[in-house]
């Protein structure tokens, strides 16, 4: 996975963005590769973040070309969105929250890492952090579901689709999995607040 990672930031052809990510990869690289994306919800496992991510950054590359928007910016979305999970996450063995994870929460930690790291770039365009800090604040894409703002742009709009689609079917699949009831339906899921029809065969 992290191979793919890495071919999709060499592929980048924004200079900037393609800088900014090879610095995230390089500072941050062996955390991305084993930590969880959630502590429950979604990927909740060691390499759940990274799972995460990749499918975002190859949805997101097919929605960006079929829509006409700026695959680079896309891709940066899927990567830094959730980094502030590396700080708000502590990861040894049983995932918990930090002091600043429970104080902050990883959207907050998330913004004020890609501002750090554009900032030692120098000349890093001030339109182009901003439009990325954006992505990262509006990715849960509604104030009621914790994004101080709602996506403005169209690459901050597809990754907030994508996010959202990634972490309910992932819902979805493990609930179908590891239900062991005889019918044709599940039990009933409370966080997605419905039951499910199990595929045919099952």
């Amino acid at each position: 996975m992290w191979d793919e990672l890495s071919g999709r930031v060499a592929a980048v052809q924004n200079p900037w963005i393609r800088q900014l990510l090879e610095s995230v990869l390089q500072r941050h690289g062996e955390r991305l590769k084993v930590w969880p994306a959630a502590m429950m919800v979604h990927h909740a496992y060691a390499g759940g973040l990274l799972e995460h991510i990749l499918k975002l950054a190859e949805v997101g590359g097919g929605l960006a070309a079929s829509y006409g928007v700026d695959p680079d910016l896309v891709l940066a979305g899927a990567i830094l969105h959730d980094l502030g999970k590396l700080e708000e996450l502590g990861h040894d063995g049983a995932t918990t929250y930090s002091r600043s994870g429970n104080l902050l929460g990883h959207i907050t930690l998330g913004v004020k890492m890609v501002g750090e790291m554009a900032a030692e770039i120098a000349g890093f365009p001030d339109d182009l952090r901003e439009r990325l800090e954006h992505m990262v604040v509006s990715h849960h894409g509604a104030r009621a579901l914790g994004s101080p703002v709602e996506p403005m742009t169209e690459e901050a709009l597809i990754l907030s689709a994508i996010d959202d689609l990634d972490a309910t079917l992932h819902q979805f699949k493990r609930h179908v999995r590891e239900d062991s009831g005889e019918g044709e339906f599940t039990a009933y899921h409370t966080r997605l607040r419905r039951v499910l029809l199990k595929p045919s065969g099952r």
